[in-house]
């Protein structure tokens, strides 16, 4: 992994905290300080700078799967809010709703990930990171920032980082899936994946 991979997985690990195991899973297969912000006028949107990059506050949106049963879920769904904004954060609840159940067994098809709470993080529209579990929200900006640096999106499951890298045909099949999935809210096309 890269050296900046390294650098992400240890952001995320100080903040990472854990996450509940969704029951809609399959059951037999296997530093909070708040970003620095640059203060801007009334026309221009709050930015921070992350090794050089402009990561535009307001062009972050976190989209997540969890469960209202969830202590990990219910602190995200309050945190990201409390952060970046009231309109930061799209909640998809898993409990009683079979629509979003199905969705959320096709991210476990895709990424592996069987735990809430699920959260994608796009930046000016485009996913920058899908993460299982409880993360330092403040950390946002710098995984951003990574994973343009690295031309991919991160992935994180089971404590693991993984790379989807945007050159790879097949990262970016999956990664349309997800943003169907996450974004879109919607079931992705067959032949867009390969389960």
């Amino acid at each position: 992994m890269k050296k900046t991979g390294m650098i992400l997985l240890l952001i995320l690990l100080v903040g990472f905290a854990a996450g509940c195991i969704s029951s809609s899973a399959p059951t037999s297969t296997p530093s909070t300080s708040s970003p620095s912000t640059t203060t801007s006028t009334s026309s221009a949107p709050e930015y921070v700078v992350v090794n050089g990059t402009k990561i535009y506050l307001n062009e972050i949106h976190f989209y997540m799967y969890g469960m209202k049963t969830c202590p990990h879920c219910r602190k995200m769904k309050k945190q990201i809010p409390e952060v970046y904004g009231e309109d930061s954060l799209t909640y998809y609840e898993l409990v009683d709703n079979p629509e979003n159940e199905k969705l959320f067994q096709k991210i476990y098809e895709l990424t592996g990930i069987q735990g809430v709470p699920a959260i994608a993080i796009t930046y000016n529209g485009s996913i920058s990171a899908i993460i299982e579990g409880e993360f330092s929200v403040n950390a946002t900006p710098q995984i951003i920032q990574s994973a343009m640096a690295n031309n991919g999106t991160f992935l994180v499951v089971g404590g693991k980082v993984y790379l989807l890298p945007h050159d790879s045909e097949d990262a970016m099949q999956t990664l349309e899936a997800l943003y169907a999935i996450f974004v879109k809210h919607e079931m992705p096309p067959e032949n867009s994946t390969n389960g």
